[in-house]
């Protein structure tokens, strides 16, 4: 039996060598293509791998852009109300005034009350600065208040919109007018008549609106915070503002400087029809 089994191996022999090459080279065949079914992501150019990489690359640089974005925009927000609370209050006055009046020159224009096509740019500018001498003195005031009567007790609100009514109204209505005309080259007594014939609709208009304004500021708003609520709530008072100032009707002579202003010039039977076609 040992001697016929051994026969049958040598005779066997050559197949089963065979045999266990075929096995060799179909295992590394298998595991060369296993290796080439699981490609590194980060070498593959092409192909589905990539796609899902460069997709992840990018979520990766939208979530740093926008952490950026708030954290510049959290530092800047910072600086305009802390270091540089003084200057903010002075551009946010000029500005929201500019914009007021920008406002009111739309109104005007839609409904019939001026002929001028496109922005008066002179006119605007002139409002951006007396919104800006405004600023300091809101600022200050603001803040001497609040150091003053820093708890926000129902009396300490009321005393605060007393002195803004009583103090700062007049205060600023007045530095309104005599910016306005002096940058309009107007006389002396011509601001003193137009602010002394404009003043009383202003004021009781400025009862109207800024107690109830200035109840919300001083109850619910940090002291940084109170000059750029009143300048948001000025933007929409100023229209009104600027209306009154440039379309209230009165007639005011102008600097011999400019020139000679036509209210000088003898009225003719033409020109005081004009005169009051533009009135109604």
């Amino acid at each position: 039996m040992y001697v016929l089994a051994r026969g049958c191996v040598v005779v066997y022999q050559p197949l089963l060598q065979h045999s266990r090459r075929y096995l060799i080279q179909r295992t590394f065949t298998a595991f060369a293509n296993k290796s080439r079914i699981l490609p590194r992501p980060d070498v593959i150019a092409y192909g589905r791998t990539y796609g899902r990489r460069h997709a992840h690359g990018k979520g990766e640089a939208s979530e740093a852009s926008t952490f950026m974005l708030m954290r510049w925009t959290k530092l800047v927000w910072s600086k305009m109300f802390g270091k540089y609370l003084l200057l903010t209050n002075v551009l946010g006055s000029g500005i929201l005034m500019a914009v007021g009046d920008v406002i009111a020159q739309e109104y005007e224009y839609h409904h019939g009350l001026s002929r001028q096509n496109s922005y008066d740019g002179e006119r605007i500018f002139r409002m951006f600065v007396a919104g800006a001498v405004q600023g300091p003195l809101h600022h200050f005031v603001y803040n001497w208040m609040d150091r003053i009567m820093p708890h926000r007790t129902m009396k300490n609100i009321v005393n605060k919109i007393l002195i803004d009514q009583l103090f700062m109204s007049p205060v600023c209505i007045v530095l309104f007018f005599y910016t306005v005309c002096l940058l309009e080259r107007q006389t002396l007594q011509a601001t003193n008549e137009e602010l002394i014939s404009k003043f009383p609709y202003i004021y009781l208009m400025d009862w109207l609106t800024w107690p109830a304004a200035q109840y919300i500021n001083f109850r619910y708003l940090d002291t940084k915070y109170r000059v750029a609520f009143v300048n948001v709530c000025t933007a929409a008072y100023n229209v009104l503002m600027s209306y009154m100032k440039h379309d209230f009707g009165l007639p005011l002579p102008i600097d011999n400087s400019i020139g000679l202003s036509t209210s000088k010039l003898p009225a003719t039977p033409t020109s005081q029809s004009n005169a009051t076609e533009t009135k109604t």
